[in-house]
């Protein structure tokens, strides 16, 4: 049952291409519908965003953040948190952005602009949600 239930959540951070994204900034949340590339391997999570925007500020003060891929269609929910980790080499940063372009080029103009910010999100652990009570909670790789 459990090698089902990692599959399901293979599969969706694999092929879904967004998610939700829950900020704070410590009293109010913030939600935002991003695009996002993973490293499944790593349980990595990567947003473009504009240097100005809530989201970046909220995660920069509180690294700790919710993400919510679904498939509402199906009924199927993946929560996963996480918390932001700072990309310190600006080689890391472009090979992560080439990539990021080649999967979503329509995000190219936000990518370029000059405040655009790439951010990582390590995934710690997942909660997916098959039914009402159905949920299957679990520590994601490397967290």
């Amino acid at each position: 049952m459990s090698k089902e239930k990692i599959r399901l959540i293979d599969d969706l951070i694999t092929r879904e291409e967004t998610c939700v994204l829950a900020t704070s900034d410590g009293i109010r949340p913030h939600c935002s519908l991003m695009y996002f590339f993973a490293d499944h391997a790593a349980m990595k999570f990567y947003f473009f965003t504009p240097g100005s925007s809530t989201t970046c500020k909220n995660i920069r003060e509180h690294p700790h953040v919710s993400l919510l891929i679904d498939r509402r269609e199906k009924g199927v929910t993946l929560s996963i948190q996480g918390v932001h980790s700072p990309i310190k080499k600006r080689q890391t940063t472009e090979a992560i952005t080439k990539l990021f372009l080649m999967k979503f080029p329509q995000m190219a103009d936000l990518a370029n602009q000059p405040d655009a910010m790439l951010i990582r999100v390590n995934g710690i652990e997942a909660a997916l949600a098959t039914g009402v009570e159905d949920v299957f909670s679990t520590k994601l790789k490397n967290s």
